[in-house]
């Protein structure tokens, strides 16, 4: 087995072309999830999600997370969507 030291041009070379748009893949993923994750837990298990399985994970995220809305409508209708959910929601602590 040849030691890192003693590898070839062409053997880094070919390393790093793959290792590199990999770790650029990851950290996209995890800052789209931190970014647009939503509550607590999601973020948490699409995070898990993505540093548990590196290369399978981001494609997955990526692949199956819901499109961002278009039109400056849409955008307004999601903030009031979530408006009324934190209006509807207990107030106070429970007991």
């Amino acid at each position: 087995m040849t030691s890192f030291a003693t590898s070839t041009f062409l053997q880094v070379i070919f390393a790093s072309a793959i290792v590199i748009p990999i770790v650029i893949l990851w950290v996209a993923a995890v800052i789209d999830v931190i970014r647009h994750g939503g509550s607590g837990l999601k973020i948490a298990a699409l995070l898990v999600l993505v540093l548990v399985v590196p290369v399978l994970g981001p494609v997955l995220y990526f692949v199956f997370r819901p499109a961002p809305p278009t039109s400056a409508e849409d955008v307004y209708m999601a903030q009031a969507d979530r408006r009324r959910q934190a209006a509807s929601g207990p107030v106070g602590p429970r007991v």
